[in-house]
């Protein structure tokens, strides 16, 4: 459906002389991610007013999109295949894991901890769709370093604060999934080996 748009999209500027030829591949690719990242932010938020969670769901892309940008991770193989582990990845979540975190959030704040130390260590996974070179890939370690620990520090600042637990949880889980995702992309070995 995305690549159809996105066709669509790029065919019509194409037509309208907004786009050259030779362009229509470049602006194709990033129509079509545009159009996804849409569609999966899309069905998440609306999962979220279905929860009663949209607040909470906003703090986790916000958490969780800031540091995925630059650290990367696993990736699924289709854009399917990303947006069904996507939603289960939410729905299980916000009907399994966050009530349970709720009740024990000494369980949350030592994942938290963990994602960190995890964070730190790993910083970004190289992907081949990525391909950076080793001043990118340096950059980008960095970004995503410095960008978990603030995670973490707004967290812990936010908790002793007394804000409320649903927002705490939901922010932990933005830095808690990248780092299982890079951990996923370490493991399977979904990383450009530098030379």
């Amino acid at each position: 459906m995305a690549e159809h748009l996105a066709d669509l999209w790029v065919n019509t500027l194409y037509m309208n002389g907004r786009i050259k030829e030779k362009d229509k591949a470049i602006y194709h690719y990033s129509v079509e991610i545009l159009i996804e990242k849409v569609i999966g932010m899309s069905l998440i938020l609306f999962l979220s007013i279905c929860f009663g969670l949209l607040g909470q769901t906003i703090l986790f892309l916000v958490y969780f999109s800031a540091i995925r940008k630059h650290a990367g991770g696993f990736h699924a193989n289709t854009f399917r295949s990303c947006l069904i582990g996507s939603l289960g990845i939410y729905i299980l979540y916000a009907r399994v894991l966050y009530p349970f975190l709720a009740k024990h959030m000494n369980i949350n704040i030592a994942l938290t901890m963990i994602a960190l130390i995890f964070s730190l260590v790993i910083g970004a996974v190289n992907h081949p769709n990525m391909d950076w070179n080793k001043k990118e890939h340096d950059d980008s370690k960095y970004i995503a370093r410095v960008t978990a620990f603030i995670e973490f520090i707004s967290i812990a600042f936010l908790s002793y604060l007394k804000f409320e637990d649903s927002y705490i949880l939901f922010m932990s889980f933005g830095l808690i999934l990248s780092a299982f995702l890079l951990l996923m992309g370490k493991l399977f070995g979904q990383e450009v080996k530098e030379e």
